[in-house]
């Protein structure tokens, strides 16, 4: 496995290296794909180890309590032989006391004879454990005397069972195992080299027979060659039998290809060479099936029965030349299957069953795929009935020939595998003649029908007569649709499933149960693969057309279906399965009526206006109805009204333009309906109603200040930003300030979603007021004036917005970061917005152009320096009047900033008059700082206090 693993790495590795680099580094990706799979080989090696240690470490734990029982028991049969003497036993007075050494060397000595009378396992190890026996315990005998029997074997310490190790019962292999074991039987068991030599001898007799007459190599008579092969092979036949003693498989085998080889040899002298009329070729054949037959159930061999039955399928294949007739090659086949269902009457051989069914129809299908022609109808329509018959009998056949215990056994591959295959033949020499397809499956549905009856009644098979019947019942829903229109047939289907599905929770069974869910879905099925019409017709009304009566059939037996079982039992998986299975053709239902009746332009309206309803009807339904499964389409519409603002944006001409906003209105009352609905019938997850609630009329307002500024109004680029934006800012601040309007109907709810919503608003704009910094914000057609200019106050207005919201963060205890954290925050904020004020007032007042001429200009840096400067003036200023060292160290910082930038940056400037100017008042402010606060204040201890 290691080297295996290893291989597949180097030429995984290879081949990626080499795609990926053109092969330059193939070599480099194959060594690392060899030592990526080694790696893996050895964890997979050492994990096998690591299971196998701990498989052995739990049998030692189950065995130690086994053999602290058993020394238990030792020591204890010891301890009572010691104390009690036995009668006429004699004192005898040892030459020395025995000291303590010696009584431990002699209980280690017993204990070590007992474990070689008693091993434990060799492959399990175990910790032996020498009792010391107690001195001063009273039962030891005294000091310096020891007893025993003189005229009794001294005592047998008592044997210590050997534990018994449990081994894990083997686990049943699956399908895939046990085909596997049956190939490898049976190429490991019985005479394998006759099998595969039988097969081989018959194909290549087959092939050289073929190959002669097409060549014509030999000049011998075509009949003495026949008859040749045909002496050889009774003279097997022969042979074989004589030797069924004493060499029975042999035998048997040589047995099957010998009959397989005559009737290859009468079949080919019938078909390819013409010298046999058909009646003496139908008799030969008839007498070699039934020998075979014969010879089979005579010597119980089904070995037997299977090679002959085999080569007699595979002889008109081999044997075929292509200008053949169908009626010889299937009259040759019923009586193959003739002679299985005579087997079958007397033996239960599955195998010989399945083997003639394989044969027979998947030959049929493939003669009918290529050969057949309508005109063939009645010299072909007459075999599929005999073949049905057939194997229709040999299934009741095998549940009678089953032992006792297994009597009525159904052989499930012949009873559903026989309508499956046969049915669509049916189909395809009927071409699709949809009348008398339904007449047919009407017969078979008579036909399974008696059988089920005979099954159930006459022969007391309650598990093949249902499968007949469940047969029938599917024959007899199949011919609806054959005779009916595909619409008219996916009605009849959804109300007889809804009726089967009530009828099972009535009786308390689930076969109609499932047969009832199997008819919605083939309903649906049927209802969506016939097509559904295209754009509405003059004189087809919207509503009132088949398409939305059928479409309404199949969605209302699911959601009757899905209610009935609620209300029989707790919520199972089928019941959820089939709420949704009806919800997406309630949708279906809508769209597509949209669809075909809906002007141009309008559809995104009415699709908001039937999401409208789909939630309050939802609602209403949980509310009314305590149907819990109803709350989850209310919730979804609120994630579907904001998914069609910009549909809307573009059909309107604005989201609220046109009848778009008669459609917002109505969803808006539609959703305050719904959520006071929830509210009263408990719904989960309404702070996340009310969260998408704000978000869905604060994105509508933003898109359409967005379209009235931009297309109405032609404002500049940044009034249609502000404005946008508007809105959402407007959203902020009224849950910040908790707006009564804005909670309406859920206010416990709407506080829980107050933090989440605030978060979410504030990061939005929080990366507009980021794009805002680097932004011209010119404001045409007004003037620039510093900070009292549109883009510069909406940015100090969302500082402002943040102050208050950590003020009251703070004020009420739910502030979700420390003091410290909050200033750096602030500190940077008001830094960056400060930066880009100066930046923006030299540009405009100074004509420094808006790009990288910014970052070269000397009177750029000059202010920048400046101010920063008296920022951090301010700052240490501030912190030394508030006696606060992080805000004078924070001022302290900037201004070291300035000092870097002065060296670094300004010094390059130096021969611009403003560059100079900027150094002096940098200057003249550190004088200032250092007269007023040269120092930062100290820390404030509770001993000076």
């Amino acid at each position: 496995m290691i080297w295996l693993l290893a291989l597949i790495g180097l030429f995984a590795g290879a081949f990626v290296g080499g795609v990926m680099f053109n092969g330059d580094t193939g070599w480099l990706g194959a060594v690392f794909g060899a030592v990526a799979g080694l790696l893996a080989g050895i964890i997979q090696t050492q994990r096998r180890r690591l299971d196998d240690v701990e498989r052995a470490l739990r049998t030692l734990t189950n065995l130690a309590p086994q053999r602290a029982t058993a020394d238990a028991a030792q020591r204890e049969a010891s301890a009572r032989d010691r104390a009690v003497p036995r009668a006429g036993a004699m004192p005898v007075q040892p030459s020395a006391e025995p000291t303590l050494a010696s009584v431990v060397t002699a209980d280690i000595s017993q204990n070590i004879l007992v474990e070689k009378a008693n091993p434990a396992p060799r492959e399990l190890p175990v910790n032996f454990v020498f009792d010391v026996p107690d001195l001063s315990a009273p039962a030891l005998p005294p000091v310096g005397r020891a007893v025993f029997d003189a005229s009794e074997p001294a005592p047998i310490p008592p044997r210590i069972p050997r534990p018994v190790v449990v081994a894990e019962s083997p686990r049943e292999p699956d399908l895939a195992g046990r085909a596997i074991d049956a190939v490898k039987r049976w190429f490991t068991e019985g005479n394998v080299p006759v099998k595969i030599g039988v097969l081989v001898l018959f194909l290549g007799v087959g092939a050289l027979m073929k190959y002669a007459a097409d060549q014509g190599w030999l000049r011998m008579p075509i009949e003495l060659r026949l008859a040749g092969i045909a002496a050889v092979a009774l003279a097997g036949l022969v042979f074989a039998w004589r030797k069924r003693e004493s060499h029975r498989a042999f035998a048997l085998s040589l047995q099957g290809g010998a009959i397989g080889v005559l009737i290859l040899v009468v079949f080919g002298a019938y078909r390819l060479y013409h010298l046999i009329p058909a009646t003496g070729t139908f008799v030969l054949l008839i007498l070699l099936v039934a020998g075979v037959g014969v010879l089979a159930v005579a010597q119980d061999a089904i070995a037997l029965a299977v090679l002959g039955i085999v080569g007699g399928f595979l002889a008109p294949i081999i044997a075929s030349s292509n200008n053949g007739d169908h009626v010889s090659l299937f009259t040759y086949y019923a009586v193959l299957n003739a002679a299985i269902f005579g087997i079958a009457w007397i033996k239960s051989w599955r195998a010989l069953n399945l083997i003639g069914f394989v044969f027979t129809f998947v030959v049929g299908a493939a003669w009918g795929s290529l050969s057949y022609r309508p005109e063939l109808l009645s010299s072909t329509e007459p075999f599929l009935i005999l073949y049905y018959a057939f194997y229709l009998l040999i299934p009741v056949l095998y549940a009678l020939r089953q032992p006792e215990e297994k009597r009525g056994f159904v052989d499930g591959s012949l009873v559903f595998g026989l309508p499956l295959i046969a049915f669509p033949l049916q189909t395809a020499l009927l071409d699709g003649d949809t009348q008398r397809l339904a007449i047919s499956a009407m017969v078979l549905a008579a036909v399974h029908v008696g059988v089920a009856w005979f099954a159930r009644r006459r022969l007391a098979f309650t598990v093949l007569g249902q499968s007949h019947a469940l047969l029938a019942l599917g024959f007899a829903t199949l011919a609806v649709p054959l005779a009916l229109s595909a619409r008219a047939t996916a009605c009849a289907w959804a109300v007889e499933g809804a009726a089967l599905v009530w009828l099972g929770l009535r009786q308390q069974r689930q076969l109609p149960r499932w047969i009832g869910y199997v008819l919605q879905l083939a309903a649906g099925v049927s209802l969506l693969s016939s097509g559904l019409a295209q754009p509405a017709s003059e004189g087809v009304l919207a509503i009132l057309n088949g398409d939305f009566l059928a479409l309404a059939l199949v969605c209302a037996a699911g959601f009757i279906s899905a209610r009935l079982l609620s209300r029989a039992e707790d919520p199972t998986p089928m019941t959820h399965l089939l709420f949704v299975w009806a919800l997406l053709w309630w949708l279906l239902l809508g769209l597509h009526e949209i669809d075909r009746f809906a002007l141009a332009g309008e559809h995104a309206n009415w699709i908001l206006g039937f999401v409208a309803f789909t939630t309050v009807l939802a609602s209403e339904l949980r509310l009314r109805l305590s149907w819990r499964d109803c709350q989850w389409p209310a919730l979804a519409g609120f994630l579907a009204a904001p998914l069609l603002i910009a549909p809307m944006y573009f059909a309107n001409q604005g989201p609220l333009g046109g009848f778009g906003a008669l459609a917002w209105l109505v969803w808006f009352a539609a959703a305050l309906r719904t959520q006071q609905n929830l509210l009263r019938s408990d719904a989960p997850l309404l702070s996340f109603v009310h969260f998408i609630h704000t978000w869905t009329w604060s994105m509508l307002l933003a898109s359409q200040a967005y379209h009235w500024s931009g297309t109405q109004l032609e404002l500049a680029v940044i009034w249609q930003v502000l404005l946008t934006f508007a809105p959402i800012a407007a959203a902020f601040a009224g849950t910040l300030t908790r707006l009564a309007v804005l909670r309406f109907p859920l206010d416990e709810d709407a506080e829980t979603a107050r933090g989440g919503l605030l978060m979410s608003l504030a990061t939005v704009l929080g990366l507009v007021w980021l794009t805002g910094l680097f932004a011209e914000g010119a404001p045409t057609p007004l003037s620039y004036v510093p900070i009292l200019n549109p883009l510069e106050l909406a940015q100090l207005g969302f500082v402002f917005g943040l102050l208050m919201w950590f003020r009251r963060a703070n004020a009420e205890g739910t502030a979700r970061f420390e003091a410290p954290f909050r200033a750096q925050m602030l500190a940077l904020i008001g830094f960056s917005l400060l930066t880009s004020i100066t930046l923006r007032a030299v540009h405009f007042l100074g004509e420094v152009p808006w790009n990288d001429a910014m970052f070269h200009s000397a009177l750029a840096q000059a202010c920048l320096s400046v101010v920063w400067c008296l920022a951090g003036l301010a700052g240490m200023l501030i912190g030394a009047r508030r006696s606060s060292r992080p805000i004078w160290i924070g001022g302290a910082a900037l201004v070291g900033l300035v000092i870097a930038k002065l060296v670094l940056i300004d010094r390059s400037h130096l021969s611009d008059l403003s560059a100079i100017l900027g150094v002096l008042a940098v200057g003249g402010l550190l004088m200032i700082v250092g007269w007023f606060a040269p120092n930062p204040p100290r820390v404030r201890t509770e001993a000076s206090s």
